[in-house]
């Protein structure tokens, strides 16, 4: 098997799982519990919410853990703009990207049904121009959501630009990253970027699914959108998943310490294949100039998306066609950038991470030689 869908999801480091196991049948109390065990379990959380936070160098009672991103980012753009209700039945407007995660469009327009205006800004020449974005932004906007990394296509937006300058044209404007594809991948600090809410989450760095966290600056103040307890400051109430939480603040903190190099790992790979894509007149790179190396979008024209992933399946290659929360529907990040039909109908999206190898690359490389032999026979 070659596992080349890293943007869906990681396989869990070996330690991390264990620090998982750890919690689940030693460190296994309620951490609001006021004995021993439920303070040990406290002691985790603690631990692990610095470990998150500091890879954004966030302040660590500012991060608050989730059960992953798409709850984070609901948090994020529905409740900090619901929380206050005399300041959410004014309205406003909200900006955001059209290629923007699918947590992120639907709360938008979530907010449409709530009397807000949404402005999903397009790419131009195939990316988001920064310019565009603060455009957009007038005098009743109320809040900006852009991602680090599109998670499709590795698209690295301008995200510092597009902070500064929204903050620049209306300082009450939130700024929310959605950092779901970057965190613990590429350079993302709050002394750089000015923004509000960050979002994250643990399975993209061979961490555990089904845990998350947002980081909040001081003095915003988004509601929750689920009722409970007090746990997380009352903004995601609910028992805190302990091993999931443990797991992910040990994962945060391999990312951070190994992100040099894991870059200038999944980079090597992702050159060999540029080079070797680029011979072959069949391929044509969708990933825009400046992408981040753990993704890579191509076309193969002699094949449709739904071929190619069945295709490289059948030879124990795995990839896929979009976002796995689509859940293979075709890819409004493809679309949204303007692509040609035929070209559309065929992307697809390797997403590399640091246990791949260049091994793999070749294997992945000739499989596709030999398909497009083979296809080419048939003509």
């Amino acid at each position: 098997m070659i596992y080349l869908d890293n943007s869906a999801t990681t396989q869990v480091d070996e330690d991390v799982a264990r620090a998982a196991f750890e919690a689940m049948t030693v460190n296994y109390g309620n951490p609001s519990s006021p004995y021993m065990l439920g303070r040990d379990a406290l002691t985790l959380l603690t631990e692990a919410r610095h470990q998150v936070a500091q890879v954004i160098g966030a302040p660590t009672r500012r991060l608050f853990f989730t059960s992953g991103g798409t709850e984070a980012n609901n948090l994020a753009v529905r409740g900090s703009l619901l929380a206050d209700r005399e300041q959410a039945r004014k309205g406003g407007r909200v900006v955001t990207t059209a290629i923007e995660h699918s947590s992120v469009l639907a709360s938008c327009r979530s907010l449409e049904e709530e009397g807000f205006e949404a402005v999903f800004v397009s790419p131009r020449g195939g990316r988001i121009r920064a310019e565009d974005v603060i455009a957009a932004v007038d005098e009743r906007t109320r809040l900006v959501s852009v991602m680090a990394v599109n998670n499709e296509t590795g698209e690295r937006l301008p995200v510092e630009e597009i902070a500064r300058g929204v903050k620049e044209k209306n300082p009450s404007v939130l700024v929310h990253c959605d950092c779901v594809q970057g965190y613990g991948k590429i350079p993302f600090t709050l002394n750089c970027i000015p923004a509000d809410l960050v979002t994250m989450t643990a399975h993209k760095i061979h961490g555990p699914k089904g845990c998350g966290a947002i980081y909040v600056r001081e003095g915003v103040r988004p509601g929750p959108i689920c009722f409970g307890g007090s746990q997380e400051s009352a903004l995601r109430p609910g028992t805190e998943n302990v091993p999931g939480i443990a797991a992910f603040g040990l994962a945060a903190g391999n990312a951070l310490k190994d992100i040099r190099k894991n870059w200038l790992h999944v980079e090597m790979l992702n050159g060999y294949l540029r080079e070797e894509l680029e011979q072959l007149p069949e391929v044509v790179i969708n990933s825009p100039e400046g992408a981040v190396p753990y993704v890579l979008n191509l076309s193969v024209l002699p094949f449709t998306t739904e071929q190619m992933v069945h295709e490289m399946r059948m030879r124990g290659i795995y990839l896929s066609g979009s976002s796995a929360c689509e859940k293979g529907a075709k890819s409004h990040v493809i679309r949204a950038m303007g692509i040609e039909a035929s070209r559309a109908d065929s992307a697809v999206r390797i997403g590399l991470g640091k246990k791949n190898t260049l091994q793999e690359m070749k294997v992945l490389i000739e499989t596709l030689k030999e398909m497009i032999r083979r296809e080419k026979s048939y003509e």
